[in-house]
């Protein structure tokens, strides 16, 4: 009895710790989700630096009481703001980047004049060397700083009109918000986690919410972010006094991070992200680039997410208008001869000092329609958009350097020129409103827990309104249609123009975006990638352990002398007991060649261990980050994560690391062991053929898995990497060993045909002196 459980437990231990391993990788998964928004250490610094709600004034009667077209002819209840991401600024770039940024603040931004400027993150590049150092960079900053100084932009109505946030560039190798590499919270504008503000308008509130998503400790890249709990404290505090405004008409929340690559965590008293979903106007958001295409929107269940494309090489922005509640969005690129302008210096001084002659240039009108409603961008909650449908006017922004006189407008619908008169409304005043409106700035005293109020006024101006009455009763038939605003500069014969779609009956117009860019935007990663992950890892251990079962209960007893490795082969010595798999096509060439792969113990045992340790084990040790007071810059890589100093942090970038370098490396080296250990037939120029393939596939995964482990932790990881590095290294080594074989192989069989040749010749010698 013990002598059977002994011969039964040293064939099946592995089976047995493989399913330990499942359960505690398991365990590990909820934990590392769990602690990654939830701060281990630091959570009063990161409670002392949450934003503080700004309440900024106007003076302006909203006349939210009068439905008539009496409003719709003036310029009052009408806002607009402008949104840019993705600048990653560097003096190494002479393209685009910071020549971008001076253009937007010393040529757009005196023309459009917006109310505030967004920077939704990764102003700077924290990439000096390429991919070979990746870290948060001062001189970068410094850069970023005395821009926004030297165009006066940060004392701009009172040093509340620049709003900035984080991105995962702005955070690489930051291992704590108080560590000396947050450049951010020394030269950024902001200089907080995030930022809420109010902007009342006589009876009217519209609010601004900023989150932080980098992670609580960053390492080189976090791609995916985190809303931890700190986060999400301030932000369900802000959301709850939001509804509580019955004046509040929308909520606008600004993120680096798009919704699909966010891990959103609850806050202290249990609040989660979904349950303020339907407050949310819109979500506006960069981090992609053109990952999407170049338009990447999309609704979720209860709000409309916008992302934007970088402002690095397109110089794209996004002006926002909130005209009698009513949201209209366009994305524009700076008028730049072409894309990703070169600026032939990335020197900052001689750009702000020295402008190149391209700064002279004219910039052609910047056309906004504001009203009708676009039927593409309609936002669920907030908006009368009925009311709408009784006005009589068409109303469009036009933002030129030009006097309105010298503007000619052409009005198209449905590509049908209309003989429409628009008229200039933006030299009126404004209803009850002064040309100076008061700001108030409320600033918490740490030390007095207290709240100081102080009181700002600021210059606004009448926002460059044109009208044109219409009739939009012959185009409520339940069509959509296209309306479009030509409008020239008539000195210099510079044109601009805004095209939208609109329909009268409420309903809601397809967004004109790539299948693509929809299922970026609608895929939740943070789900998906473990899911998918997962699927691909089980597929794998049906792939070795199956066979390997099979193995041990029908081959292993009667052949105990099987070798090792596979420098043998012993599809002749099994080939009894493979019988029934050696007849059907799908049996003989997709399950015979696990079969005799897996029966070698040198190819079942190590791969099958190092798949269990990818669960409960780090795949790399290396420097990590960079060490501060409360950080160690040592951590370990686990599937699950990053976890250094009792911290877990990228809880979903790992899994995407993972799934990648899993199916490109261990799945596909694992079928090349499988089916080059199959016996097949052959001759040697084939053989150094498919050898020399199989190099230069060797040479790029390694070097692949190389550059991973030191990007992620320096020469220290290269060294302890045994995934992906040490297991590729293994799994080539069995290739060669086979390939070897196979070489040896068709040498004897030579030896054995000549042989046989010379002892036929032997033989009819012998028989003719016979």
């Amino acid at each position: 009895m013990i002598y059977n459980f002994k011969s039964i437990l040293k064939s099946y231990w592995i089976f047995l710790v493989t399913i330990i391993c499942y359960c505690i990788g398991f365990i590990i998964h909820f934990i590392s989700q769990y602690c990654g928004y939830h701060p281990n250490y630091g959570k009063k610094d990161l409670i002392n630096v949450k934003p503080e709600l700004y309440s900024i004034n106007s003076t302006t009667d909203n006349n939210t009481t009068l439905i008539n077209n009496d409003k719709y002819a003036k310029p009052d209840n009408l806002f607009y703001f402008m949104q840019i991401s993705d600048i990653h600024m560097s003096k190494k770039y002479t393209k685009g980047t910071q020549g971008n940024f001076i253009f937007l603040l010393q040529k757009m931004i005196p023309i459009i004049e917006p109310n505030f400027l967004f920077i939704t993150g990764d102003m700077t590049d924290s990439m000096s060397n390429g991919l070979t150092n990746i870290e948060t960079i001062e001189d970068d900053w410094i850069m970023y700083r005395k821009i926004i100084e030297s165009t006066g932009i940060d004392k701009k109505n009172n040093g509340t009109f620049l709003w900035d946030i984080r991105g995962n560039h702005d955070c690489f190798k930051v291992p704590e918000w108080n560590s000396k590499y947050n450049y951010f919270k020394d030269y950024s504008h902001t200089k907080t986690r995030g930022f809420t503000f109010n902007y009342e308008v006589a009876n009217s509130t519209y609010s601004f919410v900023g989150l932080d998503g980098c992670p609580i400790v960053t390492t080189t890249n976090p791609f995916f972010g985190i809303i931890d709990e700190v986060s999400m404290d301030m932000y369900s505090d802000f959301m709850d006094k939001a509804k509580s405004n019955p004046n509040n008409k929308h909520n606008f929340v600004f993120i680096h991070y798009p919704e699909t690559t966010l891990v959103f965590g609850k806050s202290s008293t249990g609040k989660k992200w979904n349950d303020y979903t339907k407050d949310i106007s819109l979500l506006l958001t960069g981090h992609f680039h053109t990952l999407g295409g170049f338009h990447t929107y999309a609704y979720h269940d209860d709000y409309l997410e916008m992302e934007l494309i970088d402002f690095k090489m397109h110089g794209t922005y996004r002006i926002v208008s909130v005209d009698n509640d009513i949201v209209s969005i366009s994305d524009r690129d700076i008028p730049l001869p072409n894309f990703n302008y070169d600026f032939k210096t990335s020197n900052i001084d001689d750009l702000l000092k020295h402008p190149p002659e391209i700064f002279n240039m004219t910039i052609p009108p910047v056309v906004h329609i504001t009203l009708p409603k676009d039927s593409r961008f309609v936002i669920k909650s907030g908006e009368p958009i009925k009311e709408s449908f009784s006005s009589e006017y068409i109303r469009v922004l036009v933002f030129s350097q030009q006097s309105p006189s010298n503007l000619k407008f052409s009005l198209f619908i449905d590509n049908e020129l209309q003989h429409n008169n628009f008229t200039y409304v933006g030299d009126q005043k404004l209803n009850k409103r002064s040309s100076k409106s008061n700001i108030k700035i409320n600033i918490r005293d740490e030390k007095n827990k207290i709240v100081n109020e102080n009181n700002h006024t600021i210059d606004f101006k009448t926002p460059p309104l044109w009208i044109a009455k219409w009739n939009n009763s012959i185009y409520n038939d339940g069509k959509s249609h296209e309306l479009k605003i030509v409008v020239i500069d008539n000195t210099n014969q510079l044109s601009g123009e805004d095209i939208i779609k609109f329909r009268l009956d409420g309903k809601q117009d397809k967004i004109d975006i790539s299948s693509k860019g929809a299922f970026i935007l609608k895929t939740s990663f943070p789900i998906t990638l473990p899911i998918a992950f997962g699927f691909v890892y089980i597929i794998y251990e049906i792939m070795v352990l199956l066979p390997r079962l099979y193995s041990i209960i029908y081959i292993k007893p009667k052949h105990s002398n099987l070798p090792f490795f596979p420098n043998r082969y012993i599809s002749d010595i099994i080939s009894e007991e493979t019988k029934s798999f050696q007849t059907g096509f799908f049996k003989k060439h997709f399950i015979l060649p696990f079969i005799e792969a897996f029966t070698y113990n040198g190819i079942f045992y190590p791969i099958q261990i190092s798949l269990i340790c990818l669960l409960v084990l780090p795949g790399k040790v290396g420097l990590i980050t960079r060490s501060s007071e409360k950080v160690s810059k040592l951590g370990g890589e686990f599937l699950y994560g990053l976890y250094s100093s009792g911290q877990w942090s990228s809880v979903t970038d790992l899994y995407g690391i993972y799934l990648f370098f899993f199916i490109l490396v261990t799945f596909i080296d694992t079928l090349l062991i499988t089916f080059l250990n199959h016996k097949r037939k052959g001759n040697i120029y084939v053989n150094i053929a498919i050898t020399l393939l199989l190099t230069f596939i060797c040479i790029i995964q390694v070097l692949g898995c190389i550059a991973i482990s030191y990007v992620c932790g320096g020469i220290m990881s290269v060294f302890f990497s045994p995934f992906p590095t040490w297991q590729c290294i293994y799994l080539w080594v069995l290739i060669y060993m086979i390939m070897i074989r196979r070489m040896k192989k068709q040498d004897d069989i030579k030896k054995n045909n000549s042989l046989s040749q010379e002892e036929a010749q032997e033989g009819t010698k012998n028989e003719m002196q016979v």
